[in-house]
């Protein structure tokens, strides 16, 4: 009895919140501010002229900006939805009704939670009405709709090579290396996944380095594929008929991808990169730690949109919480300005760090410039460390490049951010609330 009670106190507040929020004009200004942005985007942008390109130039963009227009709109509608109400003198009526501050703050946060949701989803549904739109097979022939659906429109992981079959690698700087030199080869051994379809397409994924001065210069290579036991300079594939082979000229430090022919789960793929470069021979290198990893399809490109979209959810979760804390404690300019300033930092978070002394500070003493370079270095590892890993959760990390989002992920994100973060954010809103005086206007 007691619970139902307190649910209905929480769903009432959350009630009047929404109401509040659809009287208000800047929820229809932000709708409309959302729609004109995504829609505009296939506009503007420019990629390189592929279908491959401009779609995942499209996503990025589009997907960025939804979490930008939604996360600035959270933190101000949660600043302004306790502290614009004391301002008004509203909340002074609902204070003296019997509600605690647990359940003003809480029903606050889900009512805002629901716009949230709302406005996450319309604009994740015109993102991927537009997807499908500029997609269809009046726009796209039909090798370039396949070829979307392969690498772009999909979600892939990468598999790590089983073991190196050739010469053991050499450390570089910082990094293991695999070194090819001129007329070389380097072996990869890989384990096709049990999960993967016979008919799915399988990417090679690389990356390399080169020991020329022109970094950029590009470098003939031969890659060589064979299967299960077929020895590597046989070239057989599959049928062990139809060799496969692939010569191009591949620039370094960018990465590429390499279609390879389906192949059967649980089949042993051996792949060769022979350095073929005879016009200006150079050394070639691949990291051992990713250098070559095999890219074997994980799920579709929707399920994959919805894990993106829960990802921005908790997020949301934290800047709403966070905006509610702050407006519980301050008035609305400075409760949004401090939530604003907050965002920032958690924006640099792990971006920042002090790793030389900062300019200007070699005029100074050697005691005094040491010292405000530990102070300098010691505030940005504080800030680090109290800001929560957004980079970690970040979706355009994966959405864009086809990448899986795995669902244990998505409920990291939403332990963290959302229960962790604003958990901690929730206990300390509601006892700052709790005490803060009513009587007056907040100064």
């Amino acid at each position: 009895m007691f619970s139902e009670i307190l649910l209905m106190k929480i769903l009432a507040i959350s009630g009047l919140t929404l109401r509040a929020a659809i009287r208000s004009r800047v929820f229809g200004l932000l709708i409309a501010m959302v729609a004109i942005c995504i829609v505009g985007l296939p506009l503007v942008i420019k990629s390189d002229g592929t279908a491959a390109g401009q779609t995942q130039l499209f996503i990025h963009y589009a997907f960025g900006l939804t979490i930008a227009l939604l996360s600035i709109a959270a933190a101000w509608s949660a600043a302004g939805a306790v502290s614009l109400e004391v301002a008004g003198r509203q909340m002074h009526v609902l204070v003296t009704k019997p509600v605690h501050a647990a359940e003003i703050w809480l029903g606050k946060w889900l009512g805002l939670m629901t716009i949230n949701l709302v406005m996450l989803g319309l604009a994740g549904g015109l993102i991927y009405g537009l997807l499908c739109w500029t997609t269809r097979s009046a726009a796209l022939s039909a090798d370039e709709r396949a070829s979307l659906r392969e690498e772009v429109l999909t979600a892939h992981s990468l598999v790590a090579p089983d073991r190196p079959v050739a010469k053991p690698p050499r450390a570089g700087v910082g990094r293991i290396m695999y070194v090819v030199p001129p007329a070389g080869m380097q072996v990869w051994s890989f384990r096709v996944p049990e999960r993967v379809r016979p008919d799915d397409a399988l990417f090679l994924q690389f990356q390399f380095a080169t020991s020329r001065i022109d970094r950029q210069m590009p470098v003939a290579g031969l890659w060589l594929v064979g299967a299960d036991d077929s020895p590597p300079l046989r070239r057989t594939y599959g049928d062990r008929t139809k060799p496969y082979r692939t010569l191009a000229s591949y620039t370094p430090h960018v990465g590429h991808a390499l279609k390879l022919p389906p192949a059967a789960p649980g089949q042993r793929l051996t792949v060769t990169y022979k350095n073929v470069e005879t016009e200006a021979p150079a050394t070639v290198l691949f990291a051992a730690d990713g250098g070559a990893q095999l890219w074997v399809r994980e799920s579709g490109f929707e399920s994959n949109f919805i894990r993106a979209l829960l990802l921005v959810m908790a997020r949301l979760a934290f800047f709403t919480a966070l905006g509610l804390t702050f407006g519980a404690l301050f008035s609305f300019p400075v409760a949004v300005f401090t939530a604003f300033a907050f965002l920032f930092i958690t924006g640099l978070s792990g971006w920042v760090g002090v790793e030389a002394p900062l300019a200007g500070w070699d005029l100074a003493p050697a005691w005094l410039a040491a010292l405000l370079n530990a102070a300098a270095d010691g505030m940005i590892r504080l800030a680090n460390s109290v800001a929560p890993p957004l980079a970690r959760f970040e979706p355009l990390n994966f959405l864009p490049a086809g990448a899986f989002i795995p669902w244990t992920l998505v409920g990291a994100a939403w332990g963290v951010l959302a229960f962790g973060y604003g958990g901690a954010l929730a206990v300390l809103g509601i006892g700052l609330f709790s005490r803060r005086e009513m009587g007056i206007a907040p100064q």
